[in-house]
C-alpha cells in the first residue's frame, strides 16, 4: 500500500496489533493521525508512520463450537 492510500474514516490497525483505529488525517509531521477507544471507552489519538499501518482486518471467528 502506498504511503497515502488511506482516506479519512478508513479503519486501520498497527501492523503489530489488533486494535481497530480510524484514520482521521495527516499530522503536522506528515504521519498518519489515528483515533480509537481505549478499554474504558475514552477516545485516544496518536500519529503513526504510514509504513506501520495497514487496513483493518476483522479477526477471524473460530469455527470450533462447544456442544
Amino acid at each position: 500500500m502506498a504511503e497515502h492510500d488511506f482516506k479519512e474514516g478508513d479503519e486501520v490497525q498497527h501492523k503489530t496489533g489488533k486494535i481497530k483505529m480510524i484514520y482521521i488525517g495527516e499530522s503536522g509531521l506528515g504521519e498518519a493521525l489515528c483515533e480509537w477507544a481505549d478499554p474504558n471507552g475514552r477516545a485516544q489519538r496518536d500519529s503513526f508512520s504510514y509504513s506501520a499501518l495497514k487496513k483493518y482486518e476483522k479477526p477471524e471467528s473460530s469455527s470450533f463450537r462447544v456442544i
